[in-house]
């Protein structure tokens, strides 16, 4: 018997794709304005709080597989994620290099 938990992950396991292919697919046709601002805030949320959950029990995944986003996508994104949380881009350099990532 599966706990709650493992659940869980294989129900997001088996959505994942579906949301990313749907994502493709609005970026395509240059449908992204109809997404509202939130729905974008909820799954960036929910990726990035999962992700650093995996890193800090020891995951060292690639935070995207090689050639999925462009360096503007990323630039763009961790600008403005280092904003909500006030933290200076020298502050993130100190940060990585204390770290073992």
């Amino acid at each position: 018997m599966s706990s709650p938990e493992a659940a869980a992950g294989a129900r997001l396991a088996e959505e994942a794709p579906r949301i990313l292919s749907l994502a493709d697919e609005i970026l395509a046709a240059g449908g992204v304005a109809d997404v509202p601002d939130e729905a974008v805030q909820q799954l960036l949320l929910a990726a990035v709080r999962l992700f650093s959950a995996k890193r800090d029990q020891g995951g060292k995944l690639a935070a995207f597989p090689d050639g999925s986003v462009t360096a503007t996508d990323v630039a763009v994104t961790a600008v403005a994620m280092t904003q909500v949380v006030n933290l200076e881009l020298f502050e993130l350099a100190l940060w990585h290099g204390w770290s073992n990532i």
